[in-house]
This record gives C-alpha cells, sequence and structure tokens, in this order.
C-alpha cells in the first residue's frame, strides 16, 4: 500500500495531478513549520510569563541564609517525659501533640522504604522538585481535577511543615518550590530525611493524642520502638502521612475505629509500591499483604494523668516553677530588684514560657518518687472499708466523704518516695492535693517539735521532769479576752506526770504550762520558720501554738518529724531529682539542710516518743504495725475532731497520715462498723506502711536503731531542768504529804475511838453474852435436870412397870401355882375321898 502511494507520487498520471501535490505538498510543510514555530513561540512566552509569575510570587521572600534554614527546618517540638526516681518513664507533659526524636540510624528500614516508595521514589535523584510531578499538580489544580496525584517531594513537605503554612495557593507552592531547592543546598539527603521522620504527622495514639514521627507514632500505635517495626507496621505507619485523619486507626479517645479498612487498603498500596520499587520481594509481599495488622493495635491507653493524677499534677507544676526559674537566671533577671508589681508580671510571663517550652521542649523530668512505694501507699486510699460513711455539712449544705492523705519521706535525703494525695473514690480522685498542697491545724503533733524540744533544748525540762497536770487557764489571751482554760481531751486531770508520761498520753496542759513558761514563743515559733512552716504573725505569740493551731501541711510536718530523727538536722523535701533538657542537665536538687536542735535533745524526744507506739496513743497503730523495728511518733487531733494524725519515723523514713473532712466543718465521727475516728487513722498509717514493706521491704532498713549520741548523759533521764513546777510540785508534794500524815493521824485516833467504841461494845457485848451464857446455861441445867428427871422419872415408871409386871406376873404365877395346888389338893382331897369311899 506503502509502496503503490509512493509510486504514484513519484510518477504521477498527469502533470495537473503532479503540480497538485506539489502545490499540497508545499502547503502542508509550511504550515507544519508554522505551527512549530507557533508551539516554540508559545512554549517560550508561556515559560517567560511562567517565570514572570513565579518570579513575582517570590518576589518579596528573603532568601534565608542556609544555617537559618536548616536551624528552622531541625527545630520541631519534643514532648517532655516525666519518669519515677527508680527509674519508670510515667509518661509526657500534658500536651496536645507526642513527638519522640530519633535518628534515622535508629529508624527500621522498611519505614525509609515504605515511605520513599510512597510519597517519593526519586528522592536520592533530584533536587528538591521534580518538575513533571510539580506540572501535572499544578494542571489538575488549575481544572479541578478529582484525581490528584500529588507533586510534592519530601523536601518540599519537610519546607511546607516547618517553614510555611498550609494555604491552598499557587504563591505558597511557589515559595515552596524555592526554598525546597535551597534546602537541598544547605542540608544533604539523610539530614532531610531524618528531619522528615520527625516531622511529619501519624494521626492518633491509643490514648487519643495527636503523634508526629515515627519514633511516637511507633510507641502510640505498635507499642515499640522505630527501629522494631515489622514490614507491615512499616508499611501501615508509612500510608498514614497522606490523610492522617482518615487512615489513624484511633479516634479522639483512643478507642479503636470501627472500620479501619481504608487505612489497611492504604497500607496494602504502600506494599504494593515497595514491591514494584524492587523493595521487598513477592515472599515479603504475600506475607504482609495477609497479614492482619489490627492484632498489632494498643488496646485504648489511659494518659499518666488518668493513671497518677496527682503525681503528674504535681510534677509539672514544679518543673514549671523550676523552668521559670531557669528562663529567669539565663536572662540574668533578680526578681528582687524590681518593684513587686513587676514582679508579678514578669514571672507570670516567664512561666507562659517555661510552659510552652515544656510542652514542646524535649524535656525529661525525674522525680524522687519510688514506683513500688508510691503504688503501695495507694491501697489503703481505695479501700472503702477505711473511712465514715459521706457526711452531710450543714453549714455549707453539701455532702462530702471522709478524706486522707499521706506522705513517706527518706529522713536523710529529703527525698519524697510516695505520697497520696486524696481518696480514691469509685475509682477517680480529685485535683485536690492534700499530701502536697494542704496546710491545716496539726494538734497535738506539734507538742514534740515546738514545746518539748524546745524546753529540752534549753534545759528547762528533761524527759522525767514533774509537771501539775491539774485545771488551768492560758496565761496570756487578748486584751479583754476573758480568761479561758486550757482542756485535756479526757475532760480529766492526772496531777504530776513526768513529761515523758505526759507527751504519752498527749495532755494539752503540760505541754501550754511549758511553753508559756518559758516565753519565748517568737524564737520557739521561728524553729517552725527555718523548717519551711509559714508561721503567721499572730501565732508568733500566741500560747496555743502548743496544742498545733498553726497550719501545715502534711510534707512539712513529715519533714519535721524527720528532722528529730535526723537528730536535729532538718532536710527540705523535695519532689524534683533533675531535670534534663537538651542533653543537658539544668537542675539538679542539692539538698537544704538546717540545723535545728542539737542531737541531744532530738534523742531525748525521740526516746519520749518511742513510748507513744509502745505504751501510749499509738498502741493500736503498733498492733496492726507488721514492719518490725525503732519507731517513735505521735498521733493528733484538732478541735472538734476537724483533723486527724499520725507521724511515725524509724531511723531511715518517715510517714504522715492525715483523715478528716476538706470542709472546715466537718466532724469525724466514732462509727460502729470502721471503728473510732483516731483508730481509722492508725489503721490507715498501718496499712501504708506494711503494704510498703511487702512490696520493698529495703526501704525501711529495719535492722536500724536511733544511738544515743554522747552528749546524752545519765542526768539526762533525771529531774534536773529549771521548770518552775519543780519547787511547786515539792511544795505540792509537802502539802500532800502533811495532808496525808494528817489524814494518817486523823485516821489512827478514828482508829483508836472506833477500837474503843469497839472495846466498849465488846465488854458490853461479853457481859450480855456471858449474862446470856448463864441464863443459857441456867436454861440449859434446868432443861438437862427437866430432862434427867423426866428420864428418870421415865426410868421409875418403865421399872414400875416392869416391876408391877413382874409382880403381876409373879402374882398370877402364884394365883396359878395356888390354883394349881388348890386344884391339886381338891384333887388329893377327891382322890382321899375315893380312896376313902374305896375304903370304905
Amino acid at each position: 500500500m506503502l509502496q503503490k502511494i509512493r509510486d504514484t507520487w513519484n510518477q504521477p498520471k498527469s502533470l495537473k495531478a503532479r503540480r497538485y501535490a506539489n502545490v499540497f505538498y508545499d502547503v502542508s510543510w509550511n504550515v507544519l513549520l508554522l505551527t512549530i514555530i507557533s508551539v516554540v513561540l508559545i512554549g517560550f512566552l508561556g515559560a517567560g510569563i511562567g517565570a514572570g509569575y513565579f518570579a513575582s510570587l517570590v518576589k518579596d521572600m528573603p532568601a534565608p541564609a542556609y544555617k537559618t534554614m536548616t536551624s528552622q527546618i531541625n527545630t520541631y517540638s519534643s514532648t517532655s517525659d516525666i519518669y519515677f526516681g527508680s527509674g519508670e518513664r510515667i509518661g509526657n507533659y500534658t500536651t496536645d501533640e507526642v513527638r519522640v526524636p530519633v535518628a534515622v540510624e535508629k529508624v527500621s528500614p522498611f519505614v525509609v522504604d515504605a515511605l520513599l516508595a510512597t510519597e517519593d521514589v526519586e528522592f536520592y535523584e533530584h533536587d528538591g522538585v521534580v518538575p513533571k510531578a510539580t506540572l501535572r499538580a499544578i494542571l489538575q489544580e488549575a481544572t479541578g481535577s478529582e484525581d490528584r496525584t500529588g507533586g510534592s517531594t519530601l523536601t518540599q513537605q519537610l519546607i511546607k511543615n516547618q517553614m510555611l503554612t498550609n494555604e491552598v495557593s499557587f504563591e505558597r507552592k511557589a515559595k515552596e518550590i524555592l526554598l525546597a531547592l535551597r534546602l537541598e543546598k544547605a542540608m544533604n539527603k539523610d539530614e532531610i530525611l531524618n528531619a522528615y521522620l520527625n516531622v511529619v504527622s501519624f494521626g492518633r495514639n491509643s490514648m487519643g493524642r495527636n503523634i508526629s514521627g515515627i519514633e511516637a507514632a511507633a510507641r502510640g500505635v505498635f507499642n515499640t520502638s522505630a527501629e522494631k517495626l515489622t514490614l507491615p507496621q512499616a508499611a501501615f505507619l508509612a500510608g498514614i502521612p497522606k490523610n492522617p485523619f482518615l487512615y489513624t486507626p484511633y479516634y479522639q479517645g483512643g478507642v479503636i475505629k470501627e472500620d479501619v479498612s481504608p487505612a489497611i487498603n492504604r497500607m496494602k498500596t504502600v506494599l504494593n509500591r515497595m514491591y514494584v520499587a524492587g523493595k521487598i520481594t513477592k515472599e515479603d509481599y504475600d506475607a504482609a499483604y495477609n497479614y492482619d495488622i489490627t492484632q498489632d493495635f494498643m488496646k485504648t491507653q489511659s494518659k499518666p494523668r488518668d493513671r497518677y493524677p496527682y503525681v503528674v499534677q504535681e510534677a509539672e507544676l514544679q518543673a514549671r516553677q523550676i523552668v521559670t526559674n531557669y528562663l529567669l537566671e539565663q536572662d540574668g533577671i533578680v526578681l528582687a530588684d524590681l518593684k513587686t508589681k513587676e514582679q508579678n508580671e514578669i514571672r507570670t510571663t516567664y512561666a507562659k514560657r517555661a510552659h510552652n517550652m515544656l510542652r514542646q521542649g524535649g524535656f525529661k523530668i525525674h522525680m524522687t518518687l519510688d514506683k513500688k512505694v508510691h503504688e503501695a501507699m495507694q491501697q489503703p486510699a481505695k479501700n472503702a472499708n477505711n473511712f465514715d460513711k459521706d457526711q452531710y455539712i450543714k453549714e455549707e449544705d453539701r455532702t462530702l466523704p471522709e478524706q486522707t492523705a499521706s506522705i513517706m519521706i527518706e529522713n536523710k535525703t529529703g527525698r519524697i518516695l510516695g505520697f497520696v494525695g486524696g481518696r480514691y473514690i469509685n475509682g477517680k480522685t480529685d485535683e485536690v492535693n492534700r499530701a502536697m498542697r494542704m496546710e491545716r491545724q496539726i494538734g497535738s503533733t506539734a507538742k514534740p517539735i515546738l514545746v518539748y524540744a524546745n524546753a529540752i533544748e534549753a534545759r528547762m525540762i528533761t524527759p522525767e521532769t514533774t509537771i501539775l497536770d491539774e485545771e488551768y487557764f492560758y496565761r496570756f489571751t487578748g486584751p479583754g479576752q476573758p480568761k479561758k482554760e486550757v482542756e485535756n481531751e479526757s475532760r480529766t486531770h492526772s496531777g504530776p506526770v513526768t513529761a515523758r508520761e505526759a507527751l504519752k498520753r498527749s495532755l494539752n496542759v503540760p505541754a501550754v504550762k511549758i511553753y508559756e513558761e518559758r516565753n519565748q514563743k517568737p524564737a520557739d515559733t521561728q524553729k517552725l520558720v527555718d523548717m519551711g512552716i509559714e508561721v503567721s504573725e499572730a501565732n508568733r505569740n500566741a500560747s496555743s501554738m502548743a496544742l498545733g493551731v498553726g497550719e501545715v501541711s502534711p510534707v512539712n510536718l513529715a519533714a519535721s518529724y524527720a528532722m528529730l530523727a535526723n537528730y536535729g538536722e532538718h532536710v527540705e523535701p523535695y519532689f524534683i531529682e533533675r531535670i534534663e533538657y537538651n542533653g543537658e542537665t539544668i537542675f539538679e536538687k542539692q539538698p537544704k539542710k538546717t540545723r535545728i536542735y542539737t542531737d541531744r535533745t532530738s534523742y531525748l524526744v525521740i526516746d519520749m516518743l518511742r513510748d507513744v507506739y509502745t505504751s501510749g496513743t499509738a498502741t493500736y497503730a503498733r498492733s496492726l504495725l507488721n514492719v518490725p523495728g525503732d519507731w517513735m511518733g505521735k498521733s493528733g487531733t484538732t478541735n472538734d475532731r476537724r483533723d486527724s494524725y499520725l507521724v511515725g519515723s524509724n531511723p531511715n523514713v518517715t510517714l504522715a497520715v492525715w483523715s478528716g473532712f476538706d470542709s472546715q466543718f466537718g466532724e469525724m465521727q466514732n462509727s460502729y462498723e470502721v471503728g473510732q475516728y483516731y483508730q481509722r487513722t492508725q489503721r490507715i498509717w498501718s496499712q501504708t506502711a506494711n503494704r510498703v514493706y511487702a512490696d520493698n521491704p529495703e526501704v525501711f532498713n529495719t535492722g536500724a536503731r536511733f544511738n544515743q549520741p554522747a552528749s546524752v548523759s545519765a542526768a539526762d533521764f533525771k529531774d534536773s531542768g529549771s521548770f518552775s513546777e519543780k519547787k511547786k510540785v515539792e511544795e505540792r508534794k509537802k502539802e500532800e504529804e502533811a495532808k496525808k500524815k494528817a489524814e494518817e493521824e486523823a485516821k489512827k485516833k478514828e482508829e483508836a475511838e472506833e477500837k474503843k467504841q469497839e472495846a466498849e461494845e465488846k465488854q458490853e457485848a461479853d457481859a450480855a453474852a456471858k449474862e446470856k451464857a448463864d441464863a443459857e446455861a441456867k436454861a440449859k441445867a434446868e432443861a438437862e435436870a427437866k430432862k434427867k428427871a423426866e428420864a428418870e422419872a421415865k426410868k421409875k415408871a418403865e421399872a414400875d412397870k416392869k416391876k408391877a409386871e413382874a409382880d403381876k406376873k409373879k402374882a398370877e404365877e402364884e394365883a396359878k401355882k395356888k390354883a394349881e395346888a388348890e386344884k391339886k389338893a381338891e384333887e388329893d382331897k377327891k382322890k382321899e375321898d375315893a380312896e376313902a369311899a374305896d375304903g370304905a
């Protein structure tokens, strides 16, 4: 066919046909040349117009320096982490976005291959931009095509995320292209890839938080590290950046979506592109394609604040204060040099900066808490049987639950090992951290650290000093105020008692007497101030401070008893061990130590407080305690049972427990179901110690004892103090002895009179008894004579009777004999008569 046409063209049948053919050829060729020239001209014109338009879009954008670009690209938020003192990670500082930076060398090769095969196949060949892909994307945008293939390289995406906005416009795209080309000269490919892996969004994690960066994605979706991601896991994550909202497997609350098929289909697409790109084998592709990725999803996780509400709250609060101070120091600002108003404004500004840095700056916050200790301490607070029923507070017209708080401190270091901020009601807590932030009156727990310690320090008393527990009124009251009686809780008095006995039994009168006689209230309360306890001006001179009217937090109360356990050296309690930032330690706690009392004073108080557990007000706690060792401590109760305390220390740790109501009007009640008010506090104390001991016994160092220092002498255990009541006690003793002697003499006289009276009564009684005896003897004799006469009469009568019977019998026998004789005589007569007759 072609040959025929060629022959016809070369050998036309006529000249006319040939001429027409030549004309057609010439015209066609010229048209083609004009068309080509036009297209080229239009192309150059379009290119010129495009170049001009591109230039107009970026004409106002200054070209950033390479160093500036590199810094901006590598500046991305990194979530701050919170750690237990025992090393376990709790979680993140509260933030809307979680990011954990990781080096590209620590990322699974599957992830890199999946991302490049899906997002940028020519990553290592292009200079930041792929023209054909960009042109295609522009045409699709201009024509409104629904099929969007995307034209951005990883470099462009990185520019958009770190240096530009998400605005959809040609201007933004032009700037993106220009900056991408420039970035390729400022950074090498691996550096760009490293930055991209830490910047790109991967949707949400199993807590429902936004996650950025491959490491946070690996942890938040599959609970593994980016280095250990498997092929299907890597493919799944690599598919998410295309549309994080659609492909993330979690809802906002961390709940797994009912339908994750779009994400799984996207994973299969990624696997296919990896296979086509030759990154995986057919066997790997098939295995990963058919793998059920849903079985690797993490189940919904609770946020750190949900698991450790009080811990995270306190860690964030204290970390914010520490970082604020760090920033102020870095900028050379000394707040003390400024006016109060300026101080508040500047601190507020820097506190906001600190908060933002902690949310995005990648700090590592290391606490002092021991995880085992802290978790063990929560158990008693979760046991509803340790608390009385909810109480209606009439004054506030609301019903409140009985609450508790506790804290354990390491004596020597001041490290807070664990604490309970409040009860767990229906498994939930509230926002009030009572252990660290609540300040309440401390009742009798003030006596050892304020009254007895200061008096012993001044050699005013010893443990054996005798004090009169009697009716007593405060010496010092306000102007115009009536006298006020100091009452013991029992409303009774015990007379002379030793200081040891008074403290053991927590008697109020002896404590106030000692405090008022010493009369050094500002100096004594300064000891509390030196231990970090605030004392109001009114309380600096108040006698009632002896009974604990000053308000103290449980953490500071525990630290004051740890001071005694440290033989008088107070160590400031602390919660944050250190904070790291950008690989450097910007804060590390240096224990603040202050000498409060001598070792002599502290040991004597310790020795007295041992009795509280063995035979005093804490014997109930001791009966429930499974932790061996040398224990000392003090119970305390405030007015109307608003607060109940027990603080106990051994040589290693101090445990303080508070029970009560958040309302100042709440009054703890004795209960048949859960025990008396103080028993509930002591039961929580013992349960807490027992649970910690079961989980982490070495914390207590139970083999240690409070050893008597050389400064303590034998005289310190005798009544060698200067307390004025010694003379009063002696006079009272003499009075009591004289009274006793008089009472004894009166008793003797009374006894003598009683004896005399008894003698007279006895004499009279004896006479009467003799008379009675004589009468009785006479009556008895008469009775016996009568009885004898009767017996004789009876005997005689019986004898007469017998004689009569004998005489009668004899008479009868004689009569019988006589009759027989007469009969015989008659018979003999008859016989004789007969014989006589016969003879006649």
